[in-house]
């Protein structure tokens, strides 16, 4: 049997300058998230829109190059065009297209929502854990109808909250982390 050495490396305390950095591009760019919320969600479904369009291309392409009359060669093919209208359909009403995939993601909630709360009633053990499953349960239902309810509102309710503050908490942390470096340079 073969041996494995794990070399651990301790970092130096003169990389605190790019964590600072990166910490603050980090929070400049959740404060415009949160600032600047509507305009993002139309990047991200522009994003959407390319990445479907070069999914669909590449998937129609590989579907192409098996023989004609196989099964998976027209479905792949039908799943490449699908993409592909679906990436048209992105640039063509972006609104539109994130209101469909709030909605998807609405379903998707609703439906984990009542799972978690079937589970707290039928099969957890423990009082506590039962209490705090159906309570997510329940809250993952009602985001999920508010979410169907008013699909553009949900879209930028998503983006703000975990792209601009998953951006704002990643900044701060970064930044301590490059602070915290640099103070261990002081105290080295």
């Amino acid at each position: 049997m073969e041996e494995t050495e794990v070399i651990i490396e301790k970092r130096s305390c003169r990389e605190w300058g790019p964590f600072v950095v990166r910490g603050i591009i980090a929070l400049i760019v959740g404060i415009a998230v949160l600032l600047w919320t509507g305009i993002t969600l139309e990047i991200l479904t522009y994003l959407f829109g390319v990445m479907a369009l070069v999914y669909g291309v590449t998937v129609f392409a590989f579907g192409s190059t098996h023989p004609v009359g196989e099964t998976r060669t027209t479905l792949t093919m039908l799943l490449g065009i699908l993409s592909i209208v679906l990436g048209i359909i992105a640039f063509i009403w972006p609104w539109l297209m994130a209101a469909a995939l709030v909605t998807l993601l609405a379903i998707l909630a609703i439906f984990i929502g009542f799972s978690d709360i079937a589970l707290a009633i039928f099969v957890i053990e423990g009082t506590g854990n039962r209490l705090l499953l159906g309570i997510s349960g329940a809250l993952s239902v009602i985001v999920g109808g508010i979410f169907i309810a008013f699909p553009i509102l949900g879209g930028l309710v998503v983006v703000a909250l975990y792209l601009g503050v998953f951006a704002i908490a990643y900044g701060i942390i970064s930044i301590f982390t490059g602070i915290s470096l640099r103070g261990q340079k002081a105290g080295a």
